[in-house]
């Protein structure tokens, strides 16, 4: 009955399977709607309260709301680095109870994707100097911020744990999950193709080539995470001169991935309950492979602008922050259930002893273990929070256009070169001048 009652589902769970089914269905609008109801917001609370503003932001981002996105994403940056580790009371709570009665925490990859989709609206709106280089720069000193975290929470683990990690360390299952992280992630190849076109046209050569080189050395180095990413089409990235191209093509696609449960038990070994649950990422992905740019000028002939390339698949780049984070969930939720299930065990064999009869021994032994089972299934849950509202990949195009007013939008293509679905016309204004100095940004999103 307690396992059963354990995986009825909260408010907050029914809230996020509505916005889950909105996101795939592309209903941007619907979600806005969702999210700004008070039925929502209360089904979030203030323990969940960053994930709502990350979620907000993502849908802002999907409709071009670019004062709603910065709004809810400053905020969103702000709860990161008020709290980006537990306070002691909270730790404790971790400890007895389970991962999801704590305030969320965002992992690595959330905390750099909220400068990313920043940054694409400052472009969006126009402002580089001061508005996307802030950004930039941001989400490359984040990179050594977060590393450092993530070596003091293995430490932290490993010294409150003591005995218990050490055991959790010899469970063959743990095997599973074991990896040399180093504290590494993957940062955004999205992200770091943004800061190399945004210091090209600022100015600032030296700090493009860095970004340039940075992207191409996460490439060779994570090929992998690269398997449909020409690294030819970002060669010259570094070396690019400012005015090769004055209209900036961005495509989200797709929706991201998301966490489910993996559940080990319920099995009572007599006095001993097996039952704990571990979070597994769950991709989506998109339909789109490719893509291309079409412009319609003031006479309304259409003519090719250009491909899009993918330069990141974001489910890819979740994934594999994710497995670099699992071993320390996994160990975590180890010694917590050995806890558990041992405080039930020991009860368990203090009245056994008790009694002389070995009858009445295996019964109070197999009582002691569905009650442990019962004690677990109330507590043990996996964290299944997740950033939402994340696109599955990410194209770019870059092409130039002549001074005048002109109509552009991205065609999507599938892995056959087949037509999937187009994006809005958008209205874009190149002024007379240099083209160096000028980029108009323009950002498409679809749940295809």
């Amino acid at each position: 009955m307690a396992l059963a009652l354990a995986g009825c589902a909260s408010p907050f769970d029914i809230a996020l399977g509505n916005l889950r089914q909105e996101h795939e269905a592309g209903e941007f609008a619907s979600a806005a709607k969702t999210l700004e109801s008070q039925e929502t917001i209360d089904a979030f609370g203030d323990r969940n309260r960053l994930l709502w503003l990350l979620d907000r932001g993502g849908v802002a981002v999907a409709q071009n709301d670019a004062a709603t996105t910065m709004r809810t994403l400053e905020d969103a940056e702000k709860r990161i680095d008020a709290q980006r580790e537990l306070r002691p009371s909270e730790q404790a709570a971790q400890w007895v109870l389970n991962d999801t009665v704590v305030p969320y925490v965002a992992p690595a990859f959330e905390d750099i994707y909220v400068n990313v989709f920043k940054m694409l609206m400052q472009m969006e709106q126009g402002r580089l100097d001061g508005g996307a280089t802030v950004e930039a720069r941001r989400m490359a000193n984040k990179a050594n911020l977060l590393r450092d975290q993530y070596l003091r929470e293995e430490k932290a683990l490993k010294e409150k744990a003591g005995q218990g990690y050490a055991a959790a360390e010899r469970s063959g299952a743990a095997q599973r999950y074991a990896t040399p992280t180093g504290g590494e992630f993957i940062e955004s190849p999205l992200g770091t193709y943004l800061t190399a076109i945004t210091f090209m046209k600022t100015g600032d050569r030296e700090m493009q080539r860095v970004a340039g080189r940075r992207l191409l050395q996460a490439m060779e180095a994570q090929p992998k995470l690269f398997p449909d990413v020409r690294k030819d089409a970002f060669s010259g990235l570094s070396d690019l001169d400012p005015g090769a191209g004055n209209v900036l093509m961005v495509a989200l696609t797709g929706c991201g991935p998301y966490l489910v449960a993996q559940r080990e038990g319920p099995i009572a070994i007599f006095s001993f309950p097996v039952y704990f649950e571990l979070p597994q990422m769950k991709l989506r992905g998109s339909a789109v492979a490719a893509g291309r740019i079409e412009v319609q000028d003031s006479s309304g002939t259409i003519r090719d602008g250009g491909p899009i390339e993918l330069v990141e698949n974001l489910g890819s780049v979740a994934e594999e922050n994710f497995r670099r984070q699992l071993p320390l969930i996994y160990q975590r939720t180890m010694v917590r259930y050995l806890v558990k299930a041992g405080a039930t065990v020991a009860t368990s064999e203090v009245v056994a002893q008790t009694q002389n009869n070995n009858g009445t021994q295996w019964m109070i032994r197999s009582i002691g273990g569905l009650i442990g089972l019962a004690v677990l299934g109330a507590t043990e849950k996996a964290d299944l929070r997740s950033w939402e509202f994340l696109p599955a990949k990410a194209f770019v195009g870059l092409t130039r256009l002549p001074p005048g007013a002109h109509r552009v939008r991205l065609v999507y293509l599938n892995a056959a070169g087949q037509a999937v679905g187009e994006s809005p016309w958008r209205e874009v204004t190149i002024p007379e001048g240099p083209a160096a100095a000028q980029l108009a940004t323009v950002v498409q999103t679809t749940a295809k």
